[in-house]
């Protein structure tokens, strides 16, 4: 089985505190990738990854609702020959906090929860496929000019955070593990 890992940085999110009422902007979440391709040995078969960052906007502590923004995951494979059927695992890890329940960007020695989803409807964490956890596993037929896979991150931070004003940030890193067989 190949790997190659990349960072999810997450760009900064701002806090302020206006009138008694706490907002948040957070920039997001943005995928730094430290690219380790790695080649399949029968038939060439390559894959490299790419991201897009979660860019979360402004989150308002007094809100009712949760503040959700989407990311995404951007696998490429290739192969020399002839098609070839392959496996590709993409999980995320927990980030700085040390746990998927919940992660946590920081800012300081302050915490803002958050969460990363398989799923629009945040039903399964997108984790490394333990403590309940999701990962994407996609069987694929990879052409010679390329098979692209791409998978959408749901990012959502809980409503009622009462944080202090600053910079939050957390680094993700994704790992795509790929072998030729289906």
């Amino acid at each position: 089985m190949k790997q190659c890992r990349n960072k999810v940085r997450p760009k900064n999110c701002k806090t302020s505190g206006r009138n008694g009422f706490f907002s948040l902007t957070a920039t997001g979440l943005s995928l730094i990738l430290l690219l380790m391709p790695t080649t399949a040995t029968a038939l060439g078969l390559n894959c490299t990854v790419s991201a897009t960052g979660v860019a979360f906007g402004n989150y308002n502590a007094t809100s009712i609702s949760t503040t959700d923004a989407t990311g995404n995951v951007h696998v490429r494979c290739t192969v020399l020959l002839v098609s070839v059927g392959a496996q590709t695992n993409i999980s995320l890890d927990t980030g700085g906090s040390g746990s998927f329940a919940p992660r946590k960007m920081s800012s300081g020695a302050n915490l803002l929860s958050y969460n990363l989803y398989k799923e629009a409807s945040h039903t399964t964490v997108w984790g490394d496929g333990t403590g309940g956890t999701g990962i994407w596993t996609d069987n694929a037929l990879i052409a010679v000019l390329g098979t692209n896979i791409d998978h959408t991150i749901y990012g959502s931070i809980p409503a009622g955070q009462y944080v202090a004003a600053g910079s939050y940030a957390d680094t993700i890193t994704v790992t795509v593990e790929y072998h030729e067989g289906i």
